[in-house]
Parts: structure tokens; sequence; C-alpha cells
């Protein structure tokens, strides 16, 4: 193979003018993303002034930055977000030729597994750190045709749907003066990747399509270079050397345009095209004629109206990837709809795509407090001891061991001994210089948001009140905790249009509510009496289930982010209303646990499985004791049975002589029941279990005893 030079690809010189953009901007974006980068690392004393002042000076480090940042990030995240999506409209989210497949459904699961396969709540976090620290973060999708979903578990389907995060400078806009991604003319995103990849990619397309590589392009190999410059932070500019050219790494570029073309409406149902009337220049429609120019009428005798194929303007997304001189694929046709790339800003900037990061606006701070307490330290270093003076014509060297003797010569007689040496005490450095770096740390603090409830210095004895001071501190992270919402929601918007475009027919995890049979305490399946069919409990499963995902390229769906509880205070406000709530009575036991966060009770979901099927079992012995009150002592295990036979028997439950009344009032049989005196007089293994009884099998006991 030989190696092509000079000549640049298309998609490198929009590189290269996006690159110029990023230079132009004041400050330079590429030192700023560095800067923010280093300081928020802590290398904070990287590049400033050296001058022989500050060359002298220690170098101490105090990172707020990495303190307020991770804080601010935490803050930000700190929600349970769901994706949701809803049908625009009933018929809209259902497959008619299968109504029990909901289209609505299947692709909020399918989008849930797919989070869960990028541990989307870790991404989040990192991509809010790109935020934080660059001002931009992003994410881009992108479709590997050789994966097997579930790992080939449900078959020989290929094909998954992957995610990558992008640093902000390595993504280049079109039109770099708006944010919004699906807007513009292209977009760029820049990338380092190995030779040998790079090249088995090239022959890879060059042998599936031949089109998508030109000729001259064909035997051309790319090789290795040293364009890391560009890249974000110390660690990006710094690689390996293999020297090699297979695991060296090249710069390349992957192009997304759009390109619009018409495309004929074609009728579901006969499979032709739709007709529609032609118009003439003032909108109304043309008569047909025949040959000799004479009107055409239908069989109605209504004018017929010339016609032609109604057309729709169809958008695609179209990629090419190329390094510096070599084109690897060029031109191809996603069949995506959107460019699959979702961009955020952690606050906006007027009239471009980056953002302002958080750090930027504290970095000059943290120069000042760093450089307050390193001119307190030489100051330490410099005054901490007294200084000696002493007159050499008397004392000939002076030592400062220990026990050390000072020899003195020809002191006068009646000399003081102050006139031979002296102890100065150095000036005690200004309070105010403490004073300043902890009102700077304080106004940094408070410019930012952060206050003691989020640094933990409040003890949360009074909920109440710390849930105010929070819900007021939360003010300032609004804006970036909406743009990382819509984020999200362009995310969702990214996924449905790859699954309709690529998945095709194949199956989806999701839950599914199902029909079990509920089993006694032997294991026995439960029968119903009334009409002795197998009794069933209602719970949800996890199933797969088959669906046609081409059908979701035309339905609309709204997409919304769903918000849990934001902090760790109003986590436990929460917490302490269901405790009230289960405490007066108002929350039954499996609702509260419905409601209660997942992590304070372990196995929640299996523990309310099990709640309801003895629910569900108590229910029918109730539904069976109203029926039939006789059948009481045989649904709880025969012991209210054998208590009515031990209260009538006299050789099982013997009755004294001369019996007590057992009504109250006037002392005669057939009074009201004295309910403790008929608990009382039950053997003792049913009083044990009173409480347990359904109100039903008690008052069955009641009757007994009373016709008794």
């Amino acid at each position: 193979m030989s190696e092509k030079k000079n000549t640049k690809t298309k998609a490198w010189e929009f590189y290269e003018k996006g690159r110029a953009y990023n230079n132009s901007l004041s400050p330079n974006q590429y030192d700023l993303v560095n800067t923010n980068w280093e300081f928020y690392s802590g290398n904070q004393w990287i590049h400033l002034p050296q001058t022989p002042a500050t060359s002298r000076l220690p170098k101490p480090v105090f990172n707020i930055i990495k303190r307020s940042a991770s804080l601010l990030v935490a803050e930000v995240t700190s929600s349970a977000t769901t994706i949701n999506l809803d049908s625009l409209s009933y018929v809209d989210s259902q497959n008619e030729k299968d109504p029990s497949s909901n289209a609505c459904e299947m692709a909020n699961a399918e989008i849930q597994n797919l989070l869960e396969k990028f541990k989307f709540d870790y991404r989040v976090r990192e991509a809010m750190i790109d935020g934080a620290v660059s001002g931009d973060y992003c994410a881009h999708f992108f479709w590997d045709a050789d994966a097997r979903p579930y790992g080939g578990a449900f078959g020989e389907y290929r094909g998954e749907i992957e995610m990558e995060l992008v640093d902000g400078i390595n993504v280049m806009f079109g039109n770099p003066n708006d944010y919004h991604v699906q807007k513009q003319p292209y977009i760029l995103l820049v990338g380092r990747d190995t030779v040998e990849h790079l090249n088995w990619m090239k022959e890879r397309w060059g042998k599936r399509d031949k089109k998508s590589q030109p000729k001259e392009e064909r035997d051309v190999t790319i090789t290795p270079d040293n364009d890391t410059q560009w890249q974000a932070a110390q660690g990006g500019g710094r690689e390996i050397m293999q020297g090699d050219e297979k695991n060296d790494k090249a710069l390349y570029v992957l192009l997304y345009t759009k390109v619009q073309k018409e495309e004929k409406v074609i009728d579901k149902e006969t499979g032709e095209p739709v007709q529609v009337p032609v118009l003439d220049k003032e909108g109304q429609p043309i008569p047909a004629k025949d040959a000799d120019g004479r009107p055409i009428m239908n069989l109605d005798g209504t004018t017929a109206y010339e016609t032609k194929d109604a057309t729709k303007i169809v958008t695609s997304v179209h990629a090419t990837m190329a390094t510096r001189n070599t084109v690897i694929y060029e031109d191809i046709d996603t069949g995506l709809s959107l460019y699959p790339v979702a961009w955020g800003n952690w606050e906006r900037q007027k009239n471009q795509y980056h953002g302002r990061a958080l750090v930027t606006g504290i970095v000059p701070n943290q120069i000042s407090i760093n450089r307050a307490i390193a001119m307190a330290l030489k100051h330490q270093e410099l005054m901490a001891f007294p200084k000696i003076i002493y007159n050499q014509d008397l004392i000939g060297t002076w030592s400062n061991e220990v026990g050390q003797a000072i020899g003195v010569r020809n002191l006068a007689p009646g000399q003081a001994i102050g006139d031979v040496a002296q102890v100065i005490q150095p000036a005690d450095m200004s309070n105010q210089i403490t004073a300043l770096i902890d009102d700077i740390m304080a106004y940094t603090r408070e410019c930012l948001g952060i206050t003691d409830v989020q640094m933990g210095k409040v003890n949360p004895e009074n909920t109440s009140a710390i849930m105010v001071l929070s819900s007021n501190t939360e003010v300032p992270y609004e804006n970036p905790r909406a743009n990382m919402y819509e984020w999200t929601e362009d995310i969702a918007a990214i996924l449905l249009d790859m699954m309709g475009t690529y998945y095709g027919n194949r199956p989806v995890v999701r839950e599914r509510e199902m029909e079990e049979i509920v089993y006694d305490a032997a294991g026995q399946p439960r029968l119903d009496p009334m009409t002795n069919a197998i009794m069933t409990n209602k719970v949800k499963r996890r199933v797969s289930q088959p669906f046609d995902f081409s059908q979701l390229k035309h339905l609309w769906f709204n997409i919304r982010v769903n918000v849990g509880a934001t902090t760790t205070f109003s986590e436990i406000a929460m917490t302490q209303t269901l405790d009230n709530l289960r405490r007066d009575g108002t929350l039954g036991l499996i609702d509260y646990l419905e409601r209660v966060p997942d992590k304070l009770i372990p196995k929640k979901q299996e523990l309310i499985d099990k709640l309801n099927a003895q629910v569900a079992a108590q229910g029918t012995d109730q539904q069976m004791i109203e029926q039939n009150p006789g059948m009481a002592g045989a649904l709880l295990g025969g012991e209210i049975e054998s208590a009515q036979q031990q209260m009538i028997d006299p050789t099982t439950n013997p009755q004294p002589s001369n019996p007590q009344p057992t009504a109250q009032g006037d002392g005669q049989t057939g009074g009201k029941l004295d309910p403790m005196k008929v608990v009382q007089s039950l053997p003792q293994n049913i009083q044990n279990k009173w409480s347990q009884y359904p109100a039903v099998a008690q008052n069955a006991l009641y009757q007994a005893q009373g016709s008794g």
C-alpha cells in the first residue's frame, strides 16, 4: 500500500476551521479548558508568572475548586431521574396488527434497558464534571453492528447502540453561534485511535461498499501522527510512543451532515403512491383534459382534476470519517433523522455553542488564596525565630548549639551583658492576613451558593428548617440542572431514532403483570371454595417479548424526565412523613413499603410480593368465613373447631358445679357477652393467637360461645 501526501480531506478542512474558531475566542478555548483542568486537579502553580520573589515562595495548594465543583455536581445530579415516553394520542401508541403490543411501553422498556447498559447514572455525573470544569459536555451514540444483544441470550440478533462521552473542545459545530444541535449544517467529532484499528475500519468499509471510498483512497494507508496539542488536559497531550505503525495513534475526524431529499408518499393499503391535485398559480386545482382538449368527467358527473404523486421531504444523516490525508469512509447514509450527538452546557453563553464553566469564575480567587497563604508561610519561615545580634569585638563566633558555652573577650568592668549580645524579637504577622483568607473563602462559597447545610456543618435535628434552607440553596443550580434534563431528553430522542432505524424485529426485556398460583403453608395450590378453581395472584415479572421497532420511525412521543428526591434532607423528611402516616394508621404496610426509599429496606420488592400473597390468602379466608361461619375452624387449622368442641364437651373442658353468669347486666343467660370473658374461656392455644385471627373468625367464636 502507498501513502498519500499533501492533500487534505474535506472533513479535515472543516476541522481546521473549527480549531481556528476555538483559538479566536478570548480567552483561547484550548488554554481555558486546560487551565481549568489543571486547577481542578490541584496543579495550581503551573504557568503562573515566575518572578524572583514568587520563585522563592512555597507552593501550597488549598483546593477549594475541586471541593466546590464536586459538591455542586453532586447537588445537581442528586435527583433520581428516569426517562418516560408518552404517546401523542392513544391510537399512536397502539400496534393495530397486535393490540396487546404497546409501542410506547416497549420503547420505555428498551430505553431503560439501554440506560442500565450504559450505566447512565454514572455517565451523567462524569458528564456534569466535564461541564463544571470545561463548560461543555457531549454524548455521542453509534451503532455497533457486530455486538450481540444480551450476549446472544435471545438468538443470533446483531447490533447494539453504544454511548461515549466526548470532550467539548473535540466537538465542532458548523454554526458555532447556535447551540442547538439539530439545526447545525454539520457536526464534527475529533478523536484519536490506533493506526491498526483505523486501517482495519478503512479496509472493512472498502470491501463492504466500494462507493464509500474514492478510488484513489483504497490503497492508501493511515500513518501515525503527533497531533495531541489540541487535546484536553495534560493527559490528552501525553501518549505512549510504541515506535511502530500498528499501536501508535492518529487523529481522525467524524463528520455528520444532513441531506434532504424528496420521496413519494406510499399508501399503506394499496402500496401505490398517494395522488394529490395539481394546482395552478392561484392555488386552484387544474381540470383534467383528454387529447382533444375536452374536460374529463368522473363517473358521478363531477369534473376530474389533474393529479400527481404526493411527495415528502425526508432528512437523513450522512457520515464521513477521515484522517488528515485519508478517507476511511465517505458520505454513508446512516438512515437516522437526528444527529446522534447530545450537547449540553453548564452555563450557556450568548451567541456561541461553548458554555461557561463553573471553574472559570473561581480560578482568580483560588490564585489569590494560594498566594496569600504562600506569603504567610514565607513570613513564618523568615520571622518565626528571633534574631541574635552580638559584638564581634567581644565574641569571635556565635553558636546556637544547645548547652554550648560562648566565650567573651575584653569585657570591660561593669559593662552590661546587653552590650555584648541582644535578642531582637521579629514583628508579628498581622491578623488581617488570615482574616482576609477566611473572607475570600467564605465569599467564594457564598457566591457559588454553597451553605453550611451542604457542607454538612448543620446538625440535622430540625429537618423542617433544614429543608427550607436546602430548598433556598438549590436556586442557583436550577439552570445547570435544567440543562442536564434537556440533555437527557435529547438522548431519549436519539435513542428512539436509532431503535426505529436499526433494531427491526427483536425481543425486548420488560416488566409484565402476570398471574401466579397461590400456595398454602403446606406448599399446595389453594382452591377457590366457590368455584373449586386454583387461586392466582397478580405479580410483575421481567419477560422477553418480540416487537417490531421499525414502527417507531412513524410515531411521535412526548419525552419527559421524571425527577425524584433531590437531597438527603428531603429524603429524610419524606421518610418521617411516611412513618407518621403509618403510625397513625392512615397508610397500610404495603403502601408504606412501596413508597419508602429502596435503600432503607433490603429486598423490598420480595417482601412486598410476600405480603401481597398473604393478603390475598387472608382475604379469601375472610370471604369464605363470611359466607359460611362454620368453616372458620377448618380455615384456621381446626383450632376454632377444637375450641368449640372443648366449650361444649365437659370431659375436655369441665365446667364448675355452680357456673357463674356469663352475661353482663342482669345476670340472665342470653344477655350481651363480655368479650374478655369469652377470650378467657377459650383454650390457651386459641388465646395466644387471638390477635392474629381476622375479625370474622373472632365473631364466629363469639357466636359459637353464645350458642353454646
